[in-house]
């Protein structure tokens, strides 16, 4: 199914470079496109760390901890392990930390479950917490 977003994504750009670029319905169909590819490219955190779709916070984090520990770049010291088989854990274990900080942050969460990407999510969080922000300031000034 990847691929046959890619090909398509990449029809609409030419399409949309073209004479349709005012043309709201096909930029909607070109952004849902872009938003199914970056969805079927980010990592899959639940997976990743073991756990359902539906583990509680707490569930997630003693999961976390438990993969921590197999992943974790000290325990692959020594010629047991390959430099590559180093670096795959230490990808991983980056990614675990990821999975744990999104999936444990409600909002965070819900971004992720709808599909958005790790970027996605942080532009998100990172606009709410300037209008948060924007809020709070306006109301000192009074």
């Amino acid at each position: 199914g990847m691929g046959r977003h890619q090909d398509i994504l990449n029809e609409l750009g030419e399409i949309l470079g073209g004479w349709a670029s005012g043309d709201t319905r096909i930029r909607g169909a070109h952004e849902r496109a872009e938003f199914e590819v970056r969805k079927s490219r980010r990592p899959d955190f639940y997976e990743i760390l073991g756990v359902p779709s539906i583990a509680s916070e707490m569930e997630i984090k003693k999961q976390y901890k438990v993969k921590a520990l197999e992943l974790h770049p000290d325990r692959l010291a020594g010629d047991r392990y390959t430099e590559k088989e180093r670096k795959a854990a230490e990808n991983k274990f980056k990614l675990l930390g990821e999975g744990l900080e999104i999936l444990c942050d409600e909002f965070s969460r819900k971004l992720y479950d709808e599909g958005y990407d790790q970027e996605a999510i942080r532009e998100r969080l990172s606009a709410a917490q300037q209008a948060a922000h924007r809020k709070g300031s306006n109301y000192h000034h009074r």
